[in-house]
């Protein structure tokens, strides 16, 4: 389980990269960009934490 919490440190700060990225694009490009960019970072990190959660348990 370590080695997932471990593991897990890179695809969360990209997650919070990715939000950040999120809140600039709301600013400048508006709704549909900051919604697409949400997703995109929410489905990242599920994908990155089932992944790893397959490999490392």
């Amino acid at each position: 389980m370590f080695k997932y919490l471990f593991a897990m440190v890179i695809p969360v700060c990209i997650f919070i990269y990715t939000l950040s990225f999120m809140r600039w694009a709301g600013r400048k490009s508006g709704a549909v960009a900051s919604v697409s960019a949400g997703a995109l970072a929410i489905i990242s990190l599920l994908v990155s934490g089932a992944t790893l959660w397959r490999v490392l348990t």
